[in-house]
């Protein structure tokens, strides 16, 4: 009963998990679509405003850099003007020295310069006359003319110096020694005022009279004529945007605005927000010439004003000392995103209905299909739940039965393993025999001695006194009890018996060696020992099997060879672990085979003199019993200052 509500749950769930996934996906779908619909929006907003304030920008800037060509070109071809109004007044000048000359040469020098002064010092030119000539002597520097202070006239002037401690006279001598005429740069204060202002002269030199005639410009007035051409044509500017371009000063004060009213008045006079832009542009153009600007205007700079922000262009004019800039406001900017998202959010809305409509007409068919198509599951889920319990009920008696002939067959092994143990002893049994045959053998000869020896002293009637009698038997009896430890180790070797008891590495090696010493000594093998007393909680018994079966294989492959023969054994006690290594110098295992030495039946001895099993033995026994590891490998090494290569078999067993 249980089964079939399971059943009808599962069936249930089959056809409504699929209808509640296509909602789902149809839903999940239209979220994505309507997503990336607004982020399609956001970014074509985006894209706009970018495009909007780059071209902006573009044009602004275009504006202020054809302004500054136009004037930095007034400039140059203005002071290329002035230098050559110079030097034609100068000229003229110099034409109508020569003509006084030419009148007056009966004259004395003093009364022909006096002449000269009279006739040149009236002369005025330029804008508001404030050009005139000075003339003076090259030969003794005396002032001849000077209109601007006629005071000074027959003076020597040679050692007056300009406003940056130049010598003037020298100045104008060096330009006319070399050429005869030439300008000349020099310093100095513009009349009614202290303020130091650079001067652009030309000299003409009047060979008969070694004397020169001079003219000269302050570059401020070119500046300042500049300047008002500058003005009066920024003013003529008009733009279809409603957009001005203004001029100020370094220091704040606007020179061209088109708010009139803020013109020549100084920044401190200013509205606190007028002020902040001002101070921003002064410190942005100080390190740059050219750069953009974005501020919110105030609304005190203009009437009717909507405050919005503005995206200026400004550059500092260093010839003039100026800042000119331009901007345009973002209120355009901001209508034309307000209708194209009026147009996006409209567009955006269609396809929402479009989009809904279609995924809900595709939903409806495809929960149909899976109406049709879970009522067949439906059938196939019953047809194949009632095959797949048929099939259950035999699987279970199949496992069943498959699990009596395992039990049965690792019974078998197990049985197999015991009597492999049994047998890999009993193989051994015959050079074990040999063994205690050698280990009796000086014990009995020591008890055959001692024997004969009382004998004799009976015979011959030698009195033997208690004290050497005493001593004879002692020594019999401990010759018996090597005897009889010998027996014990070695029915100990052979019990079946497996107790897991705590017990010290060193003496189980000494219980092999009581085992096979006397043998191994007979072969001429040398022992050599390195080893620490570790405890450790195992089978002792199957460990002396173990260390036994290696040693006895390290003998056999070293009586083939010639020459020392030598056994290692070393232990090392590591993290919860012991290591112990057991090598030769036999030359060790051909390479071919070292990895088939632990199977069971493969020998490298001739099949009289080997069965197969005893390494094989050795590695089920650490593997199975004693829960360790063994590995093989040839190894090379320095003894005694002679190399040698052997068969290292190496153990690993957990401490308990």
């Amino acid at each position: 009963m249980k089964n079939i509500v399971n059943e009808t749950k599962i069936i249930k769930w089959i056809i409504l998990l699929p209808i509640i996934g296509v909602i789902l996906t149809s839903f999940i779908l239209t979220n994505i679509f309507i997503s990336s619909k607004h982020q399609a929006h956001d970014l074509e907003i985006k894209n706009l405003k970018e495009k909007h304030i780059s071209n902006l920008k573009e044009k602004i800037k275009e504006r202020i850099e054809y302004v500054s060509i136009l004037l930095n070109n007034n400039y140059q071809n203005q002071l290329i003007e002035s230098r050559e109004s110079v030097k034609g007044m100068v000229n003229i000048g110099h034409t109508l020295i020569e003509n006084i000359y030419k009148n007056n040469k009966n004259l004395s020098e003093e009364k022909l310069y006096k002449t000269i002064d009279e006739k040149m010092k009236n002369i005025r030119f330029f804008k508001n006359d404030t050009g005139y000539f000075f003339i003076q002597s090259l030969k003794t520097g005396v002032s001849i003319s000077l209109p601007a202070n006629p005071d000074l006239v027959g003076t020597n002037l040679s050692q007056i110096l300009d406003k940056d401690g130049k010598n003037l006279f020298q100045k104008f001598k060096q330009v006319l020694n070399k050429d005869k005429e030439g300008y000349v740069k020099w310093y100095w204060n513009k009349p009614n005022s202290n303020k130091k202002i650079q001067k652009i002269g030309y000299a003409k030199k009047f060979e008969p009279l070694d004397l020169y005639i001079g003219s000269a410009v302050y570059l401020e007035d070119v500046k300042e004529k500049i300047s008002n051409t500058t003005k009066k044509f920024v003013k003529s500017l008009i733009y279809d945007d409603n957009s001005y371009i203004f001029i100020m000063d370094t220091k704040g004060t606007a020179l061209v605005h088109k708010n009139e009213s803020i013109i020549n008045i100084p920044i401190h006079n200013l509205d606190k927000n007028i002020q902040k832009n001002v101070q921003k542009i002064i410190d942005e153009t100080k390190f740059s010439e050219g750069i953009f600007l974005e501020y919110l205007q105030s609304k005190e700079l203009f009437k009717d004003f909507s405050q919005s922000k503005k995206i200026s262009y400004v550059k500092r004019i260093p010839i003039l000392d100026w800042i000119i800039g331009t901007g345009l406001y973002t209120n355009d900017l901001e209508k034309q995103i307000k209708t194209k998202h009026a147009e996006l959010e409209k567009f955006l809305e269609e396809d929402i209905k479009t989009i809904i409509f279609v995924s809900s007409i595709v939903t409806f068919f495809i929960i149909i299909l899976l109406i049709i198509l879970s009522k067949r599951i439906k059938n196939l889920f019953q047809f194949y739940s009632q095959k797949l319990e048929d099939n259950n009920s035999k699987l279970i008696a199949l496992n069943n039965e498959l699990e009596k002939k395992v039990e049965k067959q690792v019974s078998n092994i197990r049985e197999k393993d015991i009597i492999l143990n049994q047998q890999s002893k009993l193989a051994a049994m015959g050079e074990m025999l040999g063994n205690i045959a050698h280990q009796w053998r000086q014990p009995l000869s020591a008890i055959s001695t001692i024997a004969s020896g009382i004998r004799v002293q009976k015979e011959m009637g030698i009195i033997i006194d208690d004290k050497q009698l005493d001593k004879d038997l002692d020594g019999i009896v401990k010759s018996t009890i090597i005897l009889s430890d010998t027996i014990d180790d070695f029915r100990n070797f052979y019990s079946q018996n497996k107790h897991k008891n705590k017990f010290g590495i060193e003496n189980t090696i000494e219980q092999v060696l009581n085992l096979i010493s006397a043998n191994i000594k007979n072969k001429g093998i040398e022992l050599i020992f390195d080893t620490q007393n570790i405890e450790l909680n195992s089978y002792e018994n199957e460990l002396i099997q173990v260390i036994l079966n290696i040693m006895n294989n390290a003998k056999d492959a070293l009586l083939e060879i010639e020459g020392k023969k030598y056994i290692f054994v070393k232990t090392k006690k590591e993290t919860n672990t012991i290591t112990i290594q057991i090598y030769d110098n036999a030359r060790g295992i051909k390479e071919n085979i070292l990895n088939r030495v632990f199977e069971p039946y493969f020998t490298t001895k001739f099949k009289s003199q080997g069965t197969g099993i005893g390494l094989y033995m050795t590695k089920n026994i650490i593997e199975s019993s004693l829960n360790g590891q063994i590995f093989v490998e040839n190894k090379e090494f320095v003894f005694k200052d002679k190399e040698y290569k052997g068969a290292l078999f190496t153990i690993k067993l957990p401490l308990s």
